[in-house]
């Protein structure tokens, strides 16, 4: 089955996934936010600390395998039953969070080319030095009352909502991960779901994802 069809049949993407575990697939959705990051950064010419960019996408996954035990154990707490058998499969349906993620990372990727060039080249050059920071404050300030940065607002503005949709759709993807395994009703399921995030919340401050 197509990924990209988590963007409108999530449910079916996610039973499919838990049927049928692809960890190489898995991992390369977990790595490409960290990789399209590190392009961006390559293809606008900012600087980039390789070695750090590598600890982040081991940290990635990392995270990826500590939520993924997480839904492993909210499950077997709510479902009473060990789920542990079915790990892959979990760990393959997590990682459709982390593919709307590197959907948000590409939209974010194109807010330079949206902008006024005078913003993204003033915080260039904030970031290599070339200006100090109330200088390039400054220069932002002036080019965000120009025109062309008003014309530019809707269409920030429509990525951003965007983004905040691939986040509620990656809480969905977590719900229908509990609700295939826990044989309950929505209120158990929401109750379970909330125990998940906040646990994954906490462990991911803790290894600093």
């Amino acid at each position: 089955m197509n990924p990209l069809n988590i963007f409108y049949q999530p449910g079916t993407v996610v039973k499919h996934y838990l049927e049928n575990p692809n960890l190489a697939k898995a991992v390369f959705f977990v790595l490409l936010p960290g990789i399209l990051s590190v392009l961006g950064l390559l293809i606008y010419g900012l600087n980039i600390d390789f070695f750090l960019e590598i600890f982040n996408l081991l940290l990635a996954v990392l995270a990826w395998i500590i939520a993924s035990i997480l839904i492993v154990l909210i499950i077997t707490l709510f479902a009473r039953k060990s789920v542990r058998t079915e790990f892959y499969g979990i760990a393959s349906a997590v990682s459709l969070t982390r593919l709307l993620g590197a959907a948000a990372v590409f939209l974010f990727l194109l807010i330079p080319i949206i902008l006024p060039g005078e913003i993204f080249s003033s915080v260039k050059e904030f970031q290599t030095g070339a200006v100090t920071l109330s200088e390039s404050a400054d220069n932002i300030s002036v080019a965000m009352d120009s025109d062309a940065f008003l014309s530019a607002v809707p269409i920030v503005s429509a990525i951003v909502l965007l983004t905040v949709i691939f986040a509620v759709l990656s809480v969905l993807v977590y719900y229908k991960i509990i609700s295939k395994h826990v044989n309950s009703n929505i209120l158990v399921h929401s109750i379970a779901l909330i125990c998940f995030l906040v646990l994954d919340l906490i462990f991911m401050k803790i290894i600093g994802f």
